[in-house]
């Protein structure tokens, strides 16, 4: 029973780690193939604003559409409004002008419903509506505001929630504001062209390619301060509660099998042949430990998709390597003081204990 607590909280410790690196991982990748799925081929953002978007706080007028839409080889620019909403479920909505937007991304792919018909209209996608639970006609408070479901469409343009931005710009209190510009092009050709066009026109403005953009922003939330820390604090505490758990058990196993070290010792055992066994033990119950750790992972994950469908869960095959070395480290390394002193115990003294 001890043997299998300790697996099991071995097993804790990596289910923790593997969780909470899927979920910001398929957050951060899901986030990066949405913006990919918009369909425009460069992004142009206001001076000093972040990759990470939701941390963003830039703006700039929506009139410089006029003047990007001048520039040769450009077909087509949306001014969008990005605003981290944390009433209604935590995530980033979108201000979109439809008829703009519509003519960079092709089109929504209506599932049900239809376009904005008023100013408090919002589309979600279908992951989002499934979610929550949200059909036609369903009032979604946004923002401290309630808005009508108007549309709910297939998943994979941008954002899960859409609505005017008009709106966005009154409830924010920035009207004229947008945070980005999505620009499409005639011809792929007409790229870098444009690109250059901006950086003379717009010095201070950075522009991306969308494929160079979306590959930014999953290396920027990736990066990003609050969530790198918090992940590494997470790592570092399983890792410790791992090397105290298996500490703990292998103490507790030479103390009760001080009499067999004994046995073993009269009978000629050496030292390196004692630490061995306990360390055997050690790395095998952090290998037992991992392999739950995986049940559990995938366990969790489904127990997620039920609660949260809107959260994405992707396991970096590095990651599972790198926790199976972790859990069999800190193994090994909680292992080494109890597999020291059993092999060091006088035979004498050990035969005699009881």
């Amino acid at each position: 029973m001890r043997s299998l607590a300790t697996a099991l909280a071995v097993g804790l410790e990596v289910a923790l780690i593997l969780l909470l690196v899927g979920l910001s991982t398929g957050m951060i990748r899901e986030n990066s193939r949405r913006m990919s799925g918009v369909g425009a081929d460069i992004v142009l953002q206001p001076p000093n604003s972040s990759l990470v978007l939701a941390a963003s706080t830039g703006a700039m007028s929506v009139k410089i559409a006029d003047l990007v839409s001048g520039i040769e080889g450009v077909k087509d620019v949306a001014p969008v409004y990005l605003q981290f909403n944390t009433s209604g479920g935590m995530g980033l909505i979108w201000g979109i002008d439809q008829e703009s937007f519509n003519r960079i991304t092709q089109g929504f792919i209506y599932l049900k419903g239809e376009g904005f018909q008023g100013p408090d209209d919002v589309i979600i996608d279908d992951i989002y509506a499934d979610g929550r639970g949200l059909g036609l006609g369903d009032q979604l408070k946004l923002m401290n505001h309630s808005f009508r479901v108007a549309g709910i469409v297939e998943h994979g343009k941008g954002s899960r929630v859409f609505i005017p931005l008009g709106t966005m710009q009154r409830l924010v209190g920035t009207p004229g504001q947008a945070t980005m510009m999505m620009i499409k092009c005639h011809r792929q050709s007409d790229i870098a062209g444009v690109q250059d066009q901006l950086g003379r026109r717009l010095k201070s403005y950075p522009t991306f390619d969308m494929s160079s953009f979306a590959a930014h922003i999953e290396e920027a939330n990736r990066d990003f301060g609050p969530l790198k820390y918090f992940t590494n604090t997470v790592v570092f505490i399983a890792t410790l509660i791992g090397f105290f758990i298996i500490f703990l058990s292998m103490y507790t196993a030479t103390t009760e099998r001080t009499h067999e070290i004994g046995i073993l010792k009269s009978l000629g055992a050496p030292q390196g042949y004692i630490s061995l066994l306990f360390l055997k033990e050690a790395l095998l119950l952090g290998g037992l430990g991992f392999l739950l750790g995986l049940g559990l992972t995938f366990g969790g994950r489904f127990f997620f998709r039920l609660l949260m469908p809107t959260l994405q869960h992707q396991l970096p095959p590095e990651w599972l390597l790198y926790t199976g070395a972790l859990a069999l480290f800190s193994a090994g390394l909680g292992a080494l003081y109890p597999a020291l002193r059993a092999a060091r115990q006088d035979p004498i003294d050990a035969l005699a204990y009881e």
